[in-house]
């Protein structure tokens, strides 16, 4: 039996056959060591089995597609007549293009080097310069490695049996090397990285540095899975492949001379044939979603009895088109006997909070959603109040309820809190409807400006905003290109955004200048209340605008440009917020694909269990609110605040459970008895 000859093949079958493929097993090997750094937030076995399967998948088929043009130039070169001779020349002048195509590289990398504010063009030549050189030095080694092969003819069998997987045996062995790095223990950042606890309330606020102080993923486990991962997306590949081949076939077999053709054609309808089927399932994922958030909780069977919500006897919303979030908005608002039990305020002055909610379904146009909202704040007594609040909802309508409660404490219900839905699904489904967020918070704020100027000044309510999330996004768009002097325009006292995505054009432009976009440096961005009580006391005393983004939110830094450029928040060790670990490092495609993995587990809450940490802002809010909003609070009714907060969410939430318990039991009743006859 030829031994040699037998881990030859089994080494041309794991690594590849020629070059091209053994370069994409060597990139796609050293890929998968890079996809367990840490990232902002925790991953499971199964979210590190995802990244590194699509990681895996994805570097093999771009270093394959990239390398086939050195195999190209290399076969228009030289003539293969089947010779050991021939082959060895044909890899040569194949590793000598791949040096051409690597010094080009370099030369695209250095001409487009950095710059401070620089377009997503220039970093793209810049990254696609660094890829080619890099990944065509792999493949000027590999090339080497099997010209050597084939030169060698039958002489050193064993040798030529491990020049086979060389390359992949060195990715190997350097994943093994970066995967033992990144789950070296750090007992001095272990200890910088204790939880935070709050000093008034006592509770948990999260981690300096929640990637680094949270589990690591299983390895073993995760490459198992990542490794199914990567097939199954390869057999995709090839299934396409097959699919186009069979297509192209029938075409030769209808059109004999179609000739390449018949190629292109094949490749074209499996294309579309994969766009349209993943166009069906974008589809029926919207029309569920859509669905999701126009149903109504079983909690909720009937319009609420408060003469100041929309829905309720002296609104003009219907309440049965306001939506699960906007049905639940209405019903949470607290009573005048809730906020004297907690804030023991005399019951003379407390009265009932405003809030108004018009669903996506309540009116037809943008137009008439603002007019309609403006008639029911009329209606509400909300220009009654001393502070109306324009809270921008997160994409399924959702309004972060411990911030208004919060307020409604603090101002005793002297307050009024509105909101306009433009979408009903989650937020990562919703980015198409930005626009007409943007376009209603405008028309509304122009609404409210002209109502509220009407008012004599020494009675007018004070305007604030509240954004989250995308709602942070549709707010803060609202004054694209005015930066803080478009929150002056409308007569915006103060506002508070939680959780800005990435995408925001308005905080991008602010971040970007801020001394043209806010000369007197009103807004202000920290990840928690004592970073911003750290700062000097007459810069605190300046600012009214407060983005509130926890270092580790991977929704704050989540944005496309991510695969292609450097993000100043992975750049530096010294330089990097506090909630990045120094271990991480930033590599296009792989940090892209793990920010999105965190993105998927950023808000994994606990109902009445309050933490500061990712997309998660209720611990914060209790301190936030009063001092985004300027409200007056001691200690002692900020603690009973806290835990009022806490106990109320936990008390919604098991009513909502068992409602739809009650629920889901009386249908299985009802087609037990309709099998009855």
């Amino acid at each position: 039996m030829d031994v040699a000859g037998a881990a030859r093949k089994a080494a041309r079958l794991v690594a590849g056959v020629d070059p091209a493929e053994q370069t994409a097993a060597l990139v796609s090997a050293l890929s998968t060591g890079m996809t367990f750094m840490p990232g902002l937030l925790a991953r499971d076995g199964a979210d590190q089995a995802v990244a590194t399967g699509v990681v895996a998948a994805t570097e093999y088929g771009l270093v394959v597609t990239s390398q086939s043009v050195s195999v190209a130039v290399a076969r228009h070169l030289v003539d293969d007549d089947g010779t050991t001779a021939a082959a060895a020349r044909r890899l040569a002048v194949q590793a000598g293009a791949g040096l051409v195509l690597a010094t080009a590289g370099a030369a695209a990398e250095r001409l487009a080097s950095p710059r401070h504010g620089e377009r997503v063009r220039r970093a793209m030549v810049r990254t696609v310069g660094r890829r080619t050189f890099r990944v065509g030095l792999s493949g000027v080694a590999v090339s080497a490695l099997a010209a050597a092969d084939a030169a060698l003819g039958d002489r050193h069998r064993w040798l030529r049996a491990a020049s086979g997987g060389a390359g992949l045996a060195v990715g190997t062995a350097l994943a093994a090397w970066q995967i033992r790095q990144y789950r070296t223990d750090d007992p001095d950042e272990r200890a910088r990285l204790a939880p935070a606890v709050d000093p008034v309330t006592g509770a948990s606020i999260g981690t300096a540095d929640a990637s680094t102080a949270l589990p690591l993923p299983p390895v073993t486990r995760s490459l198992v899975l990542g490794a199914a991962v990567n097939v199954g997306l390869q057999s995709f590949a090839a299934l396409e492949g097959l699919f186009a081949r069979t297509v192209s076939a029938g075409v030769r077999r209808v059109a004999p001379g179609s000739g390449r053709l018949a190629g292109a054609v094949g490749h074209t309808v499996a294309l579309g044939a994969t766009a349209a089927g993943l166009a069906g399932a974008v589809e029926y994922a919207l029309r569920t979603a859509d669905a999701g958030g126009a149903a109504i909780d079983a909690a909720y069977t009937s319009a609420p009895e408060s003469t100041s919500v929309s829905g309720g006897p002296a609104s003009l919303v219907p309440w049965s088109t306001m939506g699960r979030e906007g049905v639940r908005f209405v019903n949470m608002a607290l009573t005048p006997r809730e906020i004297t039990d907690v804030t023991g305020a005399d019951e003379a002055q407390v009265v009932e909070p405003v809030r108004a909610f018009v669903g996506l379904a309540s009116a037809p146009t943008v137009d008439a959603r603002v007019d309609l909202v403006m008639r029911d704040l009329e209606r509400l007594g909300a220009f009654e109040r001393s502070v109306i609040c324009v809270a921008s909802p997160t994409g399924s309508g959702y309004v972060n309820y411990v911030a208004i409660e919060t307020l409604e404490y603090l101002t005793r219900g002297d307050c009024a809190t509105v909101a306009l839905q433009y979408s009903l699904r989650p937020s990562f489904l919703s980015l198409d409807r930005v626009a007409m967020g943007r376009e209603q918070n405008r028309a509304l704020f122009h609404a409210l400006t002209w109502r509220l100027r009407s008012i004599p000044e020494e009675s007018r309510p004070r305007l604030v905003g509240f954004g989250e999330s995308l709602g942070a996004h549709t707010l803060q768009d609202a004054f694209l290109h005015e930066g803080v002097r478009g929150l002056h325009r409308v007569d915006m006292e103060r506002a508070l955004f939680l959780g800005t995505p990435a995408g925001s054009s308005w905080a991008k432009q602010w971040r970007l200048d801020p001394e043209r976009d806010d000369p007197g440096a009103q807004a202000v961005e920290v990840g928690s209340w004592a970073e911003w009580a750290a700062q000097d006391e007459d810069v605190r005393e300046s600012q009214r605008y407060f983005l509130l983004s926890h270092h580790e939110d991977p929704i704050t830094r989540f944005d496309g440009a991510l695969a292609i450029q450097q993000p100043g928040w992975l750049g530096p060790v010294a330089t990097r917020p506090p909630g990045v670990s120094r271990l991480a490092h930033w590599y296009p495609l792989v940090s892209f694909v793990l920010t999105l993995v965190d993105v998927t587990n950023a808000m994994s809450t606990v109902p009445g269990t309050f933490v500061a940490r990712g997309h998660d802002y209720r611990a914060d809010l209790a301190r936030m609110v009063p001092t985004a909003y300027g409200l007056a609070v001691d200690d002692d009714e900020l603690a009973r605040i806290e835990g009022a907060l806490r106990a109320r969410e936990v008390l919604w939430a098991e009513r909502r459970l068992v409602a739809e318990q009650l629920h889901r039991a009386r249908e299985a009743v009802q087609r037990q008895v309709s099998t009855w006859g």
